[in-house]
């Protein structure tokens, strides 16, 4: 992945719209267009909405495109998205003549996208149609013809708080997720903005604040996270090559919970603000634990498995690991104190080889395994009072050798 500074872009291939989404197709040459221009309102100001990002999608979806038997990669859809000026004002030229949606988002405001899907248009039931006519703007589009129009933006809710550690100290540059139930009544992961690009992220003092938010009942969570990242320099102005992946993450939700089932609901009405929703990590409840496994008939470190904390009242997972490949250990960096079943799947012996990344890939070399035995799974009690080194996690032998090629 190459991070380079990049202007603020509003063309995207915009997978950030609702799964599914189509863009009119292209336009034959010398077809007859329209334009749509506008102004973007701030209902709970009445003033400009600035730099709110603007779109259009039509009001009936236009299949997708029969599946192709070529072996080429199709053409990706772009999806144009404009920005209003600083006197709300946009202009969408070139549009396919029919009937559109606006979709239209700005920090702060209800997003019809983190809360309607292509499907909810499509196919609206009559809650959804009761949210599209609150929050969606319809326009027809006309053959050679400019059509005006005004959007009204709604005032969301917002959560803000902090995040800190139980001593005291901030826990600065912390992702804040919020959790909201489906309509099968799940809790599941929710996004304000789909175009728009709000940061999450707590501040050095660890203050964050989330907008936008239409009313109903939120779970906020963050995660302790420990990654692997390679750069290829340190200091660079023009840019460099990274390349990151998760080492190992541990969940917080509000106040101070491990278990989603122990979170605190939050309760917000329309446009209400929810201050002081601060998120302690239970320091002084943190433990670490280390170990190996091992083939239980002979005492042979396993160099490769998946290694789980499960809670046994309701067999939920905790956290899970893996056996590291620089020190064949399995390593649960933060865990809380409790009882738990430690779960030991995909043992294997691997032997490992660093070769070549293709021709322009970053990191230029990665690590092929390739199993020698593979070990049946296995499960033992685990209880953590304190740090605790040197356990270890007897797999049974249920050897498979892999045949030679």
């Amino acid at each position: 992945m190459s991070n380079t500074p990049s202007a603020l872009v509003v063309l995207a291939s915009l997978c950030c719209l609702a799964a599914g989404a189509q863009q009119p197709a292209p336009l034959p040459a010398n077809e007859p267009t329209g334009a749509v221009i506008g102004h973007v309102i701030c209902a709970d100001t009445n003033l400009p909405a600035r730099f709110a990002s603007v779109t259009l999608q039509p009001i009936v979806d236009s299949p997708p495109p029969p599946a192709s038997k070529s072996s080429e990669p199709q053409p990706r859809t772009a999806i144009t998205i404009s920005e209003t000026l600083l006197d709300g004002s946009f202009a969408i030229p070139n549009v396919k003549p029919g009937n559109y949606y606006i979709i239209t988002e700005k920090l702060g405001y209800l997003s019809p996208l983190a809360q309607l899907s292509r499907e909810d248009l499509n196919h609206p039931t009559p809650e959804t149609a009761a949210l599209m006519t609150r929050l969606l703007t319809p326009v027809t589009v006309i053959a050679n013809r400019t059509t005006s129009t005004e959007v009204r933006l709604l005032k969301g809710a917002s959560i803000s708080g902090t995040v800190h550690f139980d001593d005291g100290s901030p826990d600065a540059g912390a992702n804040v997720a919020l959790f909201r139930k489906d309509k099968l009544g799940k809790w599941t992961g929710f996004r304000t903005f789909r175009i728009a690009r709000p940061s999450n992220s707590t501040d050095d003092q660890g203050h964050y604040r989330i907008s936008g938010l239409p009313a109903g009942e939120y779970l906020a969570m963050t995660d302790l996270q420990l990654s692997n990242i390679v750069v290829d320099r340190i200091f660079s102005n023009s840019g460099y090559s990274s390349s990151s992946s998760s080492l190992y993450s541990l969940n917080i939700y509000y106040p101070d919970s491990t278990r989603q089932r122990d979170a605190k609901p939050i309760k917000l009405d329309d446009g209400q603000e929810a201050s002081s929703i601060d998120i302690e990590i239970p320091l002084t409840r943190l433990h670490s634990v280390t170990g190996t496994v091992v083939e239980s008939g002979t005492g042979q470190t396993v160099n490769a498995a998946s290694v789980a904390l499960i809670y046994p009242d309701d067999h939920s997972q905790l956290v899970r690991t893996q056996v590291g490949k620089e020190d064949g250990r399995f390593h649960f960096y933060f865990v809380p104190e409790g009882s738990y079943t430690v779960k030991v799947t995909n043992a294997e012996q691997v032997d490992r080889e660093e070769v070549p990344s293709s021709r322009g890939v970053f990191p230029p070399t990665h690590t092929v395994e390739k199993k020698i035995r593979a070990y049946g799974n296995a499960e033992q009690p685990l209880t953590i009072q304190s740090d605790m080194t040197g356990v270890t996690l007897a797999v049974p032998d249920k050897a498979t050798v892999q045949p030679a090629h």
